[in-house]
C-alpha cells in the first residue's frame, strides 16, 4: 500500500473531494491536444519520455479506466502469484502505440484549488486494442493490458546461480528476467536464507509460487511495478482505509487506499 502526504489527507477529508487520473503510454510520445491532435512548437512535435504523470494524456481524454487485482479472497491465499490487469478507454492518440506499449495511470485527489500528489498505480503492458465508433468525429481506442506477474508464465529455462540456491537470490534472478527490480520491503522480509533445489521443468511463476508458500504469502507488482513478497504474517495488526459515508472501502484499481 502507498504513503500518501498530509495534503492527500486533508482533501480526502473534505466531503467535496474527488479524484483526478492521467495515463501515460510508452516509454515516449509527443504532447496531444484535447482532440487528440499533436501539439507542435515551431512546426515541430514537442517529445516527452516516461518520467511521471506530467507526460500522460489528461482526464479529459479518457472515458473509463479500471484495474482489477485480488489479492486474497473469502479465505486467505498463499503461494500464489497474482496478476493485475488493466482496461482504458479514450480518445485514440495520435501516433502509433507499438505492441507491448507500457500503460502506467496515475491517480491524485482533488478539493477546490488544492491538489494533492499523484500517485502512481502500476506498469502495465498493451496486449489487445480495439478501435470503435468515434466520438464527435474522433476515433476512440479500448486498451486492454497486465502487469509483469504474467510474464513469469515462461520456463526457467536459464540461470546462473550455483543450485541450491538461496529463495532471494532466486528471485532477484527471475525478476532480472521478466525485466522488473525486487522491492526492497521483500528483501528485509526474505531474511532466512532458504534454499531451493533447480527448478527443472518448472515455469518462473511456480517456483515464486513455492517460495511465497514458505512465507505464508503471495508476489504481487507494486504499483511502482516492482516485484514484491506480501505476507499474512507481515501484515500490520491495525491499519486505517478511506471509507465512504456507507461505511465501504474506498478502492482505487481494487486497492484500499491506506490512511
Amino acid at each position: 500500500m502507498q504513503d500518501v502526504s498530509a495534503l492527500y489527507r486533508q482533501i480526502v477529508a473534505d466531503p467535496n473531494h474527488y479524484f483526478e487520473a492521467t495515463v501515460v503510454i510508452g516509454e515516449s510520445g509527443n504532447l496531444v491536444t484535447e482532440a487528440g491532435d499533436t501539439i507542435l512548437f515551431g512546426g515541430t512535435a514537442i517529445i516527452v519520455s516516461r518520467t511521471g504523470p506530467d507526460s500522460g494524456y489528461a482526464e479529459s481524454t479518457i472515458f473509463s479506466l479500471k484495474t482489477s487485482s485480488r489479492m486474497f479472497g473469502n479465505e486467505p491465499e498463499i503461494g500464489k502469484v497474482i496478476a493485475q490487469e488493466i482496461e482504458l478507454q479514450m480518445l485514440q492518440p495520435a501516433g502509433e502505440i507499438p505492441p507491448m506499449a507500457l500503460i502506467v495511470p496515475y491517480v491524485r485527489a482533488c478539493a477546490g484549488d488544492l491538489r494533492s500528489e499523484w500517485l502512481q498505480q502500476g506498469v502495465f503492458y498493451i496486449d489487445t486494442r480495439q478501435t470503435s465508433a468515434s466520438y464527435e468525429n474522433l476515433p476512440v481506442i479500448t486498451l486492454h493490458g497486465f502487469d509483469a506477474a504474467l510474464l513469469t508464465e515462461q520456463d526457467y529455462a536459464e540461470t546462473r546461480l550455483d543450485w541450491p540456491a538461496v529463495d532471494i537470490d532466486i528471485v532477484q534472478e527471475i525478476a532480472a528476467t521478466i525485466g522488473v527490480s525486487v522491492d526492497s520491503r521483500t528483501v528485509d522480509l526474505m531474511t532466512d536464507g532458504r534454499t531451493f533445489p533447480l527448478p527443472t521443468g518448472y515455469t518462473l511463476r511456480e517456483m515464486l509460487g513455492y517460495i511465497a508458500a514458505e512465507y505464508l504469502g503471495c508476489f504481487i507488482m507494486t504499483e511502482q511495478g516492482q516485484l514484491r513478497l506480501v505476507s499474512l504474517l507481515d501484515l500490520p495488526k491495525e491499519t486505517s482505509f478511506l471509507i465512504d459515508r456507507n461505511g465501504d472501502y474506498i478502492t482505487f484499481g481494487g486497492d484500499r487506499i491506506k490512511v
